[in-house]
């Protein structure tokens, strides 16, 4: 009897399993028809066919574009259609607007349809389809309408889109050369401004026209202006912003444009600061502007509700002269003469500007459409500011590793990445789309497509002679259409895929779940039964770790190939210090930064940013030491980078003391800049060496931080290298000794004299603090690597990879401090139990003692740059093996958290066995 309800129970999920197939197929095959005209709309792509090569020299003879162009497509076409495509192609090419205006008249001009409906209604033909990798790129269309032939239809790829689907960074890649553009020409188009007319006041070079952008996962396909109409029929698009191809009149600031066969409609709303503003005089350009930053510009606000598409920019007009307002005070200004007003940067109003966007955004009822937030994009000015002679003057694009985004262009896309993800969160839980168009590094490359001088005629009275800021038409500026259609593009494919996978997903679980509800498990122990666990999402922020790992010594091991690293470039992680941007200054390796470490006796996990904010929720970590303190907390930064940037919350401009804030997590995350740990002055800043000459003052507090101690729920103390340094050592205010003074009359000391003191002194001033009940964390010493010679006789650091454990051993100065700083941990783990403090060991000397790949050397700078520090085997690249550090310290954090967990168990024991 048994027996036979097992078999009955096989054959009844046999048939089932037959059944669940069936009805999906079925189901794609139902619904496939309703969508298979966008379908195929989309994947069409010519084919070369040399039949019709006087056809298409004919064509491109009347309207310039190449056959290649993904608007040319007639080749595709019945006799028929080919015949009326040629015809009309002219008015395809730029389709008929009607303008309105306040007293103008609306112009209508009718234009036949032609082949593109016929395109969209032919679905007729018979045979199956196979739909492959719903979610990819590059799509492969196969014989969908029949064709007169057997059927059987293959569709791959409905993505399409070139090649790496929505997966694909569009913004990541390099320009490439497009010897067919552009796809106009300044003579064809009615709509460039004069300022941005280059080839009409004689720029005599074209090279700027003759590029594209090719991001590095995919294909980016040319603009097609049929396909982005088609998309945009019956939907309306705002742009609000300071537009580049506006002129500045009243009549130009507030335009509205139809494209009436397609019932799409182009607005533009005038709003450079995007907030209120006032002009303080209206003749006087050079007069400052009054922002009322937390007031709505009802200019656009108001009007944006109905818009399907909305796409914002501002940035430029930040630089100019402003006196700032919050609730109607002022409360700052930039290049003000009024003195008594506190004087603010760019990105202070840049910032609330942004703020108060998203504020009335995220704030609208009705609001069913897309915000697209278009960052900024730089200038170009070499040789001079805009006012003070400053040009552009180069004619070819920048490759990624010549050009680095610096100074007021970096930290004003910071704070618009930063705004951005704070919107975007907010928007996202009232259900709101706002998207990043993240041209910026896209237009760093491009300092050959801007006017220049070749915005107006050589003796014409302008404000700006050469003009970097705007951008030529045609002109790079272009692609941004490029960029934007496919961005679209994946909302509209989105949209419409993400009903399909719904139905079918809910069909494949329901026939999935009716087998096991109609036929239960024979056995009684259903929770014996093996499941097998969920795959983790990235995401996932569930922190466990076991008892190998508790038991494990994570800075015991060798380091093993990772081909997956690193997880971040250089030039997407802003934080990275010049000197350690080795990527930059063209080092020709790469494989320094593929490797992992592997303890001996478990696996360290690789670093989630997840995880470790998660932990550090509501808490704050500060770095208390020298430059390769900060070298790794810029290192921590561009690890967390893949889930948010930090926004500067320093309460100084000096760069040795900053704090940044993760806004998400509440999380704070300083630097103090503290060489010596303890107090200390430069009285020379020459010296017996040339190194400077410094006072330390061994039983003194360095107050710069140690102030600062109760504040933070986490130390990571670190110091060594600048004990090399001449320097007079003191206590009591006495001299006792020194390192490097040669005077006779004073004795000198080894380096570890200093720094033992030193180390005891700092741990004094933590373990004092009666407020103070957070994680110490002593980060061991970083050994140099230089061969060949000391840092200043020609030392230098060329390996390029790491060595065994077998082949190197800790020796001279570098065993001297690390010896020196166990000694002394040792002390202070003592004294702080005894007044219920922790102190911690990230104990990564033996671990970065294997990596003399990892350094700068000369990758630090251009090579006739005058540097103090010519071959850097101090410091680490970023991305590099100091990125471990980061494993390292996740890997302690969660440590500390079952130490906690298990401290609660043991007290939570205590308490019950006394009641």
């Amino acid at each position: 009897m048994k027996l036979h309800a097992i078999n009955e129970g096989k054959h009844r999920r046999k048939t089932s399993s037959k059944i669940a197939p069936l009805v999906a197929l079925t189901l794609i095959i139902t619904i496939l028809p309703v969508y298979y005209p966008y379908i195929r709309y989309i994947l069409e792509k010519p084919s070369e066919n040399p039949s019709h090569s006087n056809d298409l020299l004919d064509v491109q003879t009347t309207t310039t574009l190449s056959a290649h162009h993904p608007l040319y497509r007639s080749h595709l076409l019945p006799p028929a259609a080919q015949k009326e495509e040629e015809e009309d192609l002219k008015v395809l090419v730029v389709p008929e607007k009607k303008e309105n205006r306040k007293g103008g008249r609306r112009r209508k001009k009718k234009r036949k349809r032609g082949w593109r409906e016929a395109v969209l209604k032919r679905s007729t033909g018979g045979g199956g389809g196979e739909i492959k990798n719903l979610d990819g790129g590059g799509g492969e269309i196969k014989n969908l309408d029949g064709g007169g032939g057997a059927g059987g239809g293959e569709i791959k790829n409905l993505d399409g889109g070139g090649g790496g689907g929505s997966s694909c960074d569009l913004f990541s890649g390099e320009w490439v050369e497009n010897r067919e553009g552009p796809y106009y020409t300044n003579a064809t188009c009615w709509a460039i401004q004069e300022h941005q007319n280059c080839m009409k006041f004689g720029r005599p070079d074209r090279d700027f026209l003759k590029w594209r952008w090719k991001p590095r996962e995919c294909e980016l396909p040319v603009f097609d202006p049929v396909e982005f109409l088609e998309m945009m029929k019956g939907k309306s698009l705002a742009f609000v912003a300071y537009p580049n191809d506006a002129s500045k009149s009243d009549d130009q600031n507030f335009r509205h444009w139809e494209y009436p066969d397609y019932d799409f409609n182009i607005s533009i709303f005038w709003s450079p600061y995007l907030v209120n503003t006032e002009r303080i005089n209206q003749k006087d350009i050079t007069q400052p502007f009054k922002l009322y930053l937390d007031e709505l510009d009802e200019s656009w606000t108001s009007q944006i509700e109905n818009f399907d598409y909305v796409i914002i920019s501002a940035g430029q007009w930040f630089f100019r002269p402003t006196i700032f307002y919050s609730n109607r005070r002022v409360i700052g200004c930039l290049y003000c003469p009024e003195t008594t007003i506190h004087h603010r940067s760019s990105t202070f109003s840049y910032r609330r500007a942004w703020r108060t966007t998203f504020r009335a955004i995220n704030g609208l009822k009705n609001f069913k459409g897309i915000v697209f937030m278009r960052s900024f994009a730089p200038s170009h000015y070499e040789g001079g500011t805009w006012d003070k002679g400053g040009d552009c003057v180069r004619t070819k694009p920048f490759k990624n590793n010549e050009s680095m985004m610096e100074d007021y262009s970096l930290e004003m896309y910071k704070t618009q990445l930063q705004e951005y993800k704070i919107g975007e969160r907010e928007g996202r839980g009232k259900g709101i789309k706002i998207t990043f168009m993240d041209v910026t590094q896209v237009m760093q490359l491009r300092p050959d497509g801007h006017p220049g001088r070749y915005g107006h005629w050589p003796l014409q009275n302008v404000t700006t002679t050469n003009d970097c800021v705007h951008w030529c038409l045609p002109g790079p500026i272009d692609a941004w259409n490029d960029l934007l259609m496919e961005l679209i593009r994946r909302e509209v494919f989105h949209g419409s895929t993400s009903k399909i996978l719904l139905i079918v997903t809910l069909t494949l679980i329901t026939l999935a779940v009716i087998p096991f509800h109609t036929f239960p498990s024979l056995s009684s122990n259903h929770s014996d039964t093996a499941i097998s666990p969920p795959a983790t999402h990235p995401e996932d922020t569930v922190i466990t770790i076991d008892d190998n790992h508790h038991k494990c010594d994570v800075f015991s091991g060798e380091w093993i190939p990772n081909p997956d690293a690193p997880y971040y470039q250089n030039t997407t992680c802003w934080a990275i210090h010049e000197h350690q941007n080795c990527q930059k200054y063209r080092r020709p390796d790469s494989d320094y930064m593929k490797w992992r470490w592997k303890p001996d006796e478990c696996d360290l996990p690789i670093f989630n940013p997840y995880q470790f904010l998660e932990i550090v929720r509501d808490k704050s970590l500060a770095f208390v030491g020298d430059s390769v303190g900060r070298n790794q907390m810029q290192s921590l930064i561009c690890m967390l980078s893949r889930v948010e940037y930090p926004i500067d919350a320093s309460t100084t401009k000096d760069d040795n003391f900053k704090r940044w804030y993760y806004v998400s997590y509440n999380f704070t995350l300083a630097t103090f800049w503290s060489p010596f740990l303890v107090k200390f002055d430069e009285p020379d800043t020459d010296g017996p060496t040339h190194t400077g000459l410094y006072n330390l003052y061994l039983d003194e507090f360095d107050e710069a931080w140690t102030d600062h101690i109760d504040e933070f729920n986490y130390l990571i103390l670190n110091g060594g290298h600048w004990f090399s340094r001449p320097s007079f050592y003191y206590e009591d205010h006495q001299v006792i000794g020194c390192k490097y003074c040669q005077k006779d009359n004073v004795t000198d000391y080894p380096m570890t004299f200093g720094y033992r003191k030193a180390l005891r002194t700092a741990y004094k001033a933590i373990i004092s603090r009666k407020n103070f009940k957070g994680v110490t964390i002593l980060r061991t010493f970083a050994p140099m690597h230089f061969e060949g010679g000391e840092w200043n006789k020609g030392g230098n650091c060329v390996r390029k990879k790491p060595f065994k454990s077998s082949e190197i051993q800790l020796e001279g100065s570098n065993l001297e401090l690390y010896l020196a700083q166990m000694e002394e941990f040792k002390w202070a783990e003592g004294k702080a139990k005894e007044n219920g403090l922790k102190f911690r060991l990230l104990d990564i000397t033996q671990p970065m003692l294997l990596r003399p790949d990892g350094h700068p050397s000369k990758y630090g700078h251009w090579p006739e740059e005058n540097v103090t520090l010519y071959n850097d085997c101090v410091h680490w690249c970023l991305p590099g093996p100091i990125d471990t550090w980061s494993d390292f310290l996740l890997h302690m954090l969660k440590m500390e958290g079952r130490r906690s967990a298990e401290e609660k168990k043991v007290y939570s024991r205590l308490i019950k066995g006394k009641l």
